[in-house]
C-alpha cells in the first residue's frame, strides 16, 4: 500500500516513477502492518471468548454489543479521519480530533440510555461501553492522524501496546477463573482507554470542541458523501445482525457470531486498507484508481483462501471439544462467511476508490441495493435454514454489492477518461 503524502500524482520519466515507488516501500510496509495490528485488536477479545467456551447465549449478547465500537469507528472515520486523509489538512487537526471525540461522547451517552432498558449481562456491557466510547474514538482517529503526519509507525506502536495490555489482563483473568464475557470485554475496553489517553497527545487537542463547527464548514463538500456512505454501512451491519438475532434466537445467533470471529478481524483489516487508500488515490488518474483496489482485492482473495484452507484441515473432534460447538456446522458457516468477507472487501475497496476521486455518491447507491438484499436474505434464509442460511444470505448480498461497486467504478473511470480527452 502506498503511503499518504502531499505529493502530486506521479509524473515524469519511468525512472523517476520507479524511484518514487522504491522510496515508498518502507511506509507501505508500516501501514500494512498497522492495519493488520488493528484487525488483531478486534479479533483478540472475540478469540479469547471463543476459546473459553462461552455459551452461545452469552456470546449472542456480546456479539450485538461489540457492534457499538465497530459502528462508532466507521462513523468517526467518515466525519473526521477520511476527510482529513483526503484533504491532508495537517493544519486542521484540532477540528477533526474534536469531532471524533464528540461522536464518542454521543455514542457513550446513547449506551447509557440503552442500558436503562436492559438488565444482567447486556446492561453491564453497555455501561462499560459507554465509559470507553469517547477514548476509543480518540484512539482510532489518532491512527489516521499518524498517516497524515507520515508517522504510521506510531500507530503500530499503539496497536502493539493495546494488544499487550489486553493480553496481560486476559492472562490474569484466566488464571483467576474469570474467563467470562464481562470481565474480558471490560479488560479489552480498559486497555483501549489507556491507549486513547496516550493518543490524545497526537490528535491536535481533542478537547477543542469549539473547532467542530469550523471543521464541518471547511469540509462541507467532503463530509456529506462520506457520512451517508458510512451510515449505510452501519445500518446494514446492525440491521443484518439484529434480524439474524430475531430469526435465529440466542443459540443460533451465538453460533453465527462465533463463526464470524475471524471474519470480523478480516473485515476490520480490509475496511482499514480501503480507508488508507483514500489519501493515496486522491487526485490520481483513472488507471491508478482502478489498479490499486484491484491489487488489494487480489490480496484479499489470497488471504481468505488461506483461512479457508486452515478451516478445512482442522480436526473435527478437537475443534468441537475446544469450542463447545458442533464443528461440522461451525465450519460450513465459517466457510460461507469467508466468502462474505471477500466479496465485502472487493466491494468496499471499489467504493473507497470511487470516494477518493470524487465519486462519493456511488457508495450510497450500491449500499442501498446491497442492504435491502442482505437484510431480506438473512431473515428469509435464516428462518428456513438456520445459521447456514443467514451466512449464505450475507455472502450472496455482498457478491451482488461487489459486482455493482466495480461496475460503477469502471463506468465512472471511463466517463472521466472521455471527459479529459
Amino acid at each position: 500500500m502506498a503511503p499518504i503524502t502531499e505529493e502530486a500524482p506521479p509524473t515524469g520519466t519511468a525512472g523517476n516513477t520507479l524511484l518514487r515507488r522504491l522510496r515508498s516501500l518502507p511506509a507501505q510496509t508500516v501501514m500494512t502492518v498497522e492495519q493488520l495490528g488493528f484487525a488483531a485488536i478486534s479479533f483478540s477479545v472475540q478469540a479469547v471468548l471463543l476459546l473459553g467456551g462461552v455459551p452461545n447465549s452469552d456470546f449472542s449478547v456480546f456479539g450485538l454489543v461489540i457492534l457499538v465500537p465497530l459502528s462508532q469507528w466507521y462513523l468517526g472515520r467518515a466525519l473526521a479521519s477520511e476527510p482529513l486523509l483526503v484533504s491532508k489538512a495537517v493544519d486542521r487537526l484540532r477540528g477533526a480530533a474534536a469531532t471524533a471525540l464528540a461522536l464518542g461522547l454521543l455514542i457513550g451517552a446513547g449506551c447509557l440510555v440503552a442500558a436503562v432498558f436492559f438488565d444482567g449481562l447486556t446492561r453491564n456491557l453497555l455501561i462499560a461501553q459507554a465509559i470507553a466510547s469517547p477514548l476509543l474514538a480518540v484512539y482510532d482517529h489518532a491512527r489516521y492522524v499518524t498517516y497524515v503526519q507520515r508517522r504510521p509507525f506510531l500507530a503500530v506502536l499503539g496497536d502493539t501496546l493495546w494488544l499487550l495490555l489486553f493480553a496481560v489482563a486476559a492472562a490474569v483473568l484466566v488464571a483467576t477463573g474469570h474467563w467470562t464475557v464481562f470481565p474480558m470485554y471490560a479488560a479489552w475496553l480498559g486497555a483501549g482507554m489507556a491507549m486513547g489517553l496516550l493518543a490524545a497527545l497526537r490528535t491536535g487537542s481533542p478537547l477543542a470542541l469549539s473547532a467542530i463547527r469550523g471543521w464541518f464548514r471547511e469540509r462541507r463538500t467532503l463530509i456529506p458523501g462520506f457520512l451517508i456512505d458510512a451510515m449505510y454501512l452501519v445500518i446494514g451491519l446492525n440491521g443484518t445482525f439484529y434480524v439474524a438475532r430475531l430469526v435465529l434466537g440466542e443459540d443460533g445467533f451465538g453460533l453465527l457470531r462465533k463463526a464470524l470471529t475471524p471474519v470480523t478481524a478480516l473485515t476490520v483489516l480490509f475496511v482499514g486498507i480501503g480507508n488508507a487508500l483514500l489519501g493515496h488515490l486522491a487526485g490520481r488518474d483513472a488507471h491508478q484508481v482502478r489498479r490499486a483496489p484491484a491489487t488489494a482485492s487480489g490480496l484479499a482473495a489470497v488471504l481468505t483462501g488461506f483461512c479457508a484452507a486452515v478451516l478445512l484441515v482442522l480436526p473435527s473432534g478437537m475443534m468441537t471439544s475446544v469450542l463447545g460447538t458442533d464443528w461440522s456446522e461451525f465450519r460450513l458457516v465459517s466457510l460461507l462467511l469467508l466468502g462474505y468477507v471477500l466479496f465485502l472487501a472487493c466491494g468496499q475497496l471499489a467504493l473507497q476508490a470511487a470516494k477518493a476521486t470524487g465519486w462519493a455518491w456511488l457508495g450510497p447507491r450500491v449500499r442501498t441495493v446491497e442492504m435491502i438484499v442482505e437484510i431480506s436474505l438473512v431473515g428469509l434464509l435464516g428462518w428456513k435454514y438456520g445459521p447456514i442460511g443467514s451466512a449464505c444470505g450475507m455472502a450472496t448480498a455482498w457478491f451482488l454489492g461487489a459486482a455493482l461497486a466495480w461496475l460503477g467504478l469502471l463506468g465512472a473511470g471511463r466517463k472521466s477518461a472521455a471527459e479529459s480527452v
